[in-house]
């Protein structure tokens, strides 16, 4: 015969513990975030390499000058231009260096720089674009044309200038986007 249970009697057996003790994992950061400061890095060398080429043609200019007289003169474009551009190629590479090391080594401020000397290299790659003047004097693609190669290559240099802050700001900031990125 079985006895019939009493809901209202309420019977505990066990021992008593200590309250489970939670131990947070810390996992690796996301590799992305190397990635794109190697990258960086990398982009900051080739960038202080290009600008090596720029003062190059400030000599090429000179020779090609002195060797085919002053009629070329007026086809090339003024040295200050070639200068100007690769210091501050050679300016933004270092940054870019430094930059994409913080960066590498999970540092958020490199990040900030990037973005920074992204956003201050490209407009002042675009002033010294805008404020040159061709040497030639009719730059109509056609004359009679109206499509002239001055207005044609300021725009397209705006136009690839924007593209590339907003290419560069993109990939810079790729790492934020994932939970484990590492940046402190």
């Amino acid at each position: 015969m079985v006895m019939p249970v009493d809901p209202n009697d309420i019977t505990l057996t066990g021992i008593a513990s200590s309250h489970p003790v939670i131990i947070p994992m810390e996992d690796e950061p996301h590799v992305i975030t190397k990635i794109i400061g190697i990258s960086i890095m990398c982009i900051g060398g080739m960038q202080m390499l290009g600008s090596l080429f720029s003062f190059g043609t400030i000599g090429l200019n000179n020779w090609l000058e002195s060797t085919m007289g002053p009629e070329v003169e007026g086809a090339l474009l003024p040295s200050w231009f070639y200068a100007a551009s690769g210091l501050i190629a050679l300016i933004a590479g270092g940054v870019y260096l430094y930059s994409g090391y913080q960066v590498q080594t999970y540092q958020k401020k490199g990040i900030w720089i990037t973005l920074g000397v992204v956003l201050i290299s490209n407009f002042a790659t675009l002033l010294i674009n805008l404020s040159l003047e061709y040497p030639q004097g009719d730059t109509e693609v056609y004359p009679g044309s109206g499509i002239d190669v001055q207005l044609l290559s300021q725009g397209t240099a705006a136009l690839g200038s924007i593209c590339g802050m907003f290419f560069c700001g993109i990939i810079t900031i790729l790492p934020l986007f994932f939970a484990n990125h590492g940046l402190r």
